[in-house]
């Protein structure tokens, strides 16, 4: 209070004075929080306060570089408040952006080690920090005029830690995507930023509050906006990010009372239910640092009135949405080619660029695996911009990932994946699965990505697995089924979610019986079989997609084989999938699905039939879940089938689910449109959880058909 006092009268005083105050403002780190000093901008600029001077660190650095281009606290508050922070903490690129072949492995791991010469390492932070890049590029695209930030519209500067010496590094001066990267990797969420040879960390770590520096500059006022919590007692750490706070705090409380004495007007919003992570409360935030500014109003005022310097000019610093493409620049290939980079940015020089869509190509590039980081500048040429695309490849492209799975349809697995890319040629890819329980599988495949130039691929694959054969319901068998398939096939990719292509399979099945009431003979046939096929994909979730469509059509011919000598007389089969998910609510979602398969020719073969029943994403051949019986319970030569999903989200990642389909199974191809027939009918109601090791479902299932209810659980990653 009587500080404030002091600070009024001296203003009363020098009223009269035409004097040009200079005055700094520090902004603290300390992530979601610092959304508050959103609020509290809005209040200095109401006040008419004019600041000539900004520091920063890690998201007080963000939002003192977005003031200092030129934004208003209201133009900042409205940027990031359409920010998917979701995204931006997980670095997830939507399942649409990835490439062909990433997409359709999706979703099947929990735990990604990369591996080099020196062998299997801990990743040194679960997110490269790929969505910030992207967002900092936009933020900052109007920054290209300025290397020194002192010539910034209100010159800058923020803190990072070096992660090798452990002291602060004060950036004012090079690209400002660059510093703002550097001071906001929060130890373990984001991992270290190299620059100029070095690691850095977020500046929190050791100068969260940087007033120390804005201290030592001509200045004559000082206002801080310190969203630190400085030490939280036991009852408070009650998470990892909590407890990283807590870690970096420890000399950053040493320091309070020294940064309260720097700073002539302090604002501290203090919000315990805030974290560093907690965006979802973005408003309530931004309006708590509002509140907590208006306290301080009359200093605020008295301050405004003394300073009687002349106004700034007000820099337009909001993005560009559009602009021309004067020449396209790919700065930091290694191992790739220009041609690969603008193949999947789809940008065009000498056209029109929306920001938007450079944004979903940069998604689309960094989907294929191949880049750490990736950001945009823009620097003008004549009529329009020279967009420089800057990349850091990554230095491994070997990666060992691991994931768990449970299933009523193939018991408890571990799944294990070793990817190498770029295996003797560039763009390609060697992927090795396996499935490593009591029925084990695995798959290996390596091909190579040329988009739309068809490229030939191999595939080695076995799968075993137990199933029952059924009559009228009961269970007559209980069968093992292995197989070892080759597939040689040549297929083109378009917009990495189009795949067209053919091939040759070479197939040796067996099928021996473990219990039975019936009798079974063993099983042991060899096939090869031509195919052509077709896949759409365009799914934004494997597990629980909101938004998209899948097409998978496929023509097989199969042949049973003697050696390779004897051929008996072919037949062949033709299936398609439809799949549709479309979000008609907010937290509802609607999955549909049509199914079908009609066989050409004789009879096929046990392993080659259409299977019908239980919940499973995915099998092999032409089994296809249908709700409502049991694990290959119905089987036949011609089917189709109709199934509806209704996904309702409560809380985030938690689902209720309805699902109910309806289906024929018929001798021949006319009888599935007699519709006076036997129509299959099922549904079930459940629980899922989209947890860290993969999605758990709970599901009781019935059927219109049979008064049985049948329980199907799911756990983890499916493969």
């Amino acid at each position: 209070m009587k500080k404030t006092l002091l600070l009024i009268l001296a203003c009363l005083s020098l009223n009269a004075q035409n004097k040009d105050l200079k005055i700094g403002l520090v902004l603290s780190g300390g992530g979601a929080k610092c959304m508050a000093q959103i609020g509290a901008l809005k209040v200095i600029e109401e006040a008419g306060i004019q600041i000539d001077y900004i520091g920063g660190t890690s998201m007080g650095a963000i939002v003192g570089a977005m003031y200092s281009l030129g934004y208003s606290a209201s133009e900042i508050e409205s940027y990031l408040g359409q920010v998917n922070w979701d995204a931006l903490l997980t670095n997830e690129v939507p399942r649409n952006r990835l490439s062909f072949f990433d997409r359709k492995a999706d979703s099947r791991y929990m735990l990604s080690f990369p591996i080099d010469s020196g062998g299997v390492h801990i990743p040194r932070g679960v997110n490269f920090a790929q969505y910030i890049m992207k967002e900092l590029s936009t933020i900052t695209q109007q920054s290209y005029p300025y290397i020194d930030f002192e010539e910034l519209p209100i010159p800058f500067y923020c803190v990072a830690t070096n992660l090798e010496t452990g002291k602060p590094r004060i950036f004012s001066n090079g690209r400002l995507i660059d510093a703002l990267r550097a001071s906001s990797a929060f130890p373990s969420l984001f991992t270290p930023y190299l620059f100029e040879d070095s690691l850095y960390i977020d500046g929190g770590v050791v100068m969260n509050y940087p007033i120390q520096i804005m201290a030592e500059k001509e200045l004559d006022y000082i206002i801080g906006i310190d969203m630190q919590d400085y030490l939280n007692d036991r009852d408070d750490l009650n998470s990892v990010v909590r407890v990283l706070e807590q870690t970096s705090a420890f000399l950053n409380s040493r320091n309070k009372t020294a940064s309260e004495a720097l700073s002539d007007i302090w604002i501290t919003p203090k919000m315990p239910e805030a974290g560093v992570t907690t965006f979802d409360l973005f408003d309530e935030i931004v309006a708590k640092g509002e509140a907590e500014a208006r306290e301080h109003w009359d200093e605020l005022r008295a301050l405004a009135e003394k300073d009687q310097g002349p106004k700034r000019e007000i820099i337009k610093a909001t993005p560009k949405q559009e602009f021309y493409v004067k020449k396209i620049q790919v700065n930091g290939l290694v191992s790739l080619t220009q041609s690969f980079v603008e193949g999947k940015l789809r940008v065009r020089e000498a056209e029109l660029c929306e920001v938007d869509k450079l944004e979903k190509g940069l998604d689309q590039l960094y989907g294929t695996k191949y880049f750490t980081n990736i950001d945009y500048t823009l620097v003008p040429a004549d009529t329009g911009y020279i967009l420089n695309i800057n990349l850091r490849e990554q230095h491994y492209f070997q990666s060992l990932k691991l994931g768990l799975n449970y299933s009523d349809d193939y018991n408890a697995a571990v799944l294990v994946n070793y990817t190498n890319r770029n295996l003797l040629f560039k763009n390609s890819r060697l992927s090795v699965d396996f499935a490593l329980g009591d029925m084990p599988r695995g798959e290996i495949s390596y091909f190579v990505d040329r988009g739309f130039i068809p490229t030939l691929g191999l595939k080695l694959r076995s799968y075993r697995f137990r199933y029952q054969n059924y009559l009228n319901r009961q269970a007559l068998n209980e069968r093992i089924y292995q197989d070892y398939t080759l597939d040689l096939f040549l297929q083109s990719t378009w917009r990495d979610a189009y795949a067209i292509g053919g091939g040759m399979q070479i197939e040796d099945i067996g099928i021996i019986q473990n219990f039975d009431q019936e009798s079974f003979p063993n099983f042991q046939k060899g096939f090869i079989n031509y195919y052509a096929f077709i896949d759409f994909d365009s799914f934004d979730e494997a597990n629980f997609p909101r938004k998209g469509f899948q097409l998978n059509a496929r023509y097989r011919i199969i042949s049973e084989r003697q050696g390779f000598e004897v051929f008996r007389e072919p037949s062949s089969v033709l299936d398609f999938s439809l799949k549709q998910a479309l979000s008609i609510a907010p937290k509802w979602t609607l999955i549909s699905r049509a199914f079908g398969a009609t066989t050409i020719g004789p009879n096929l073969d046990d392993p080659y039939r259409i299977y019908f029943g239980s919940m499973g994403m995915s099998y092999i051949n032409y089994i296809e879940p249908f709700v409502g019986y049991r694990f290959m319970e119905l089987s036949g030569r011609n089917a189709v089938m109709l199934r509806t999903d209704l996904n309702y989200e409560p809380f985030k990642n938690h689902f209720i689910q309805l699902k109910a389909n309806i289906g024929r199974m018929e001798s021949t191809f006319e009888e599935l449109f007699d519709y006076d027939d036997f129509i299959l009918g099922g549904y079930s109601l459940g629980y899922s959880y989209n947890s860290l090791v993969g999605p758990l479902e709970l599901n009781i299932a019935g059927s219109t058909n049979h008064p049985d209810l049948y329980a199907y659980v799911r756990l983890g990653f499916w493969f």
